[in-house]
């Protein structure tokens, strides 16, 4: 499914993967209201998955009209992906996930795209255009990305995109393809929540990375019975 355009905006925040981590999104939105305030919110999947406190995420994001489409994990937890291959934190989460969200928040993540559209100039996706579980993890990777969108996308000049946990900017003629990194479970040492200002009409792509509350997490996760870390190895 597509959504269709939104209104102008130029400054974006993109976010992904927060994956149910209510105090690294926080962070985020305070530190994207005190850098880029007005930005619109864009988070590119996997609200989701791994973190204690999905429901709130959801809330927090919709609340804040954000631009949102779903992730690996959430069709997972909706039953439209299997959880083969998932690492077993993913697994336990999103059966814990589905146990917990009400009607609402369930039927909020099934009216998610897979694929969104800003301005018709950005795309949004969360692994690539063909499938929210596809890494895009290099630069081969990313401008096979590219080609596609100039095919299915003429118009637009850059694709936002998630799932790797790992910041990224590449350009490759004349298009663009950011991966802001992951809000809530980072892919290396560092228990920091990642997110990218963007300004559509400057081609201008500032990456920050907030300190948050991590320990807080780390015990809502242990008293929740997930997996208790909020860094994760690079995916499989």
């Amino acid at each position: 499914a597509l959504a269709a355009p939104v209104g102008v905006t130029n400054m974006l925040a993109l976010l992904a993967d927060v994956h149910g981590n209510l105090e690294a999104l926080d962070a985020v939105l305070q530190d994207v209201d005190d850098r880029v305030p007005g930005a619109r919110v864009v988070c590119a999947g996997d609200v989701v998955g791994y973190g204690p406190d999905p429901e709130a995420c959801l809330d927090r994001l919709l609340a804040r009209d954000a631009l949102i489409v779903r992730g690996n994990h959430e069709e997972m937890v909706l039953g439209w992906r299997s959880d083969e291959g998932c690492v077993a934190a993913g697994v336990l989460a999103a059966a814990y996930t589905r146990a917990r969200l009400s009607p609402a928040a369930h039927a909020a993540l099934a009216r998610l795209p897979a694929v969104a559209v800003v301005d018709d100039d950005v795309v949004v996706c969360h692994g690539d255009l063909d499938d929210a579980g596809s890494y895009v993890s290099d630069d081969d990777a990313a401008d096979a990305a590219l080609a596609r969108l100039a095919e299915r996308f003429p118009a637009a000049t850059t694709l936002v995109c998630g799932h790797t946990h790992r910041p990224l900017h590449r350009d490759a003629a004349k298009r663009r393809l950011i991966n802001p990194g992951a809000v809530g479970q980072s892919r290396d040492a560092h228990a920091l929540a990642r997110w990218c200002a963007y300004d559509a009409a400057a081609g201008s792509v500032v990456f920050h990375a907030v300190a948050y509350d991590h320990a807080r997490t780390i015990e809502k996760l242990r008293r929740a019975g997930l997996v208790a870390q909020v860094t994760m190895p690079p995916p499989r």
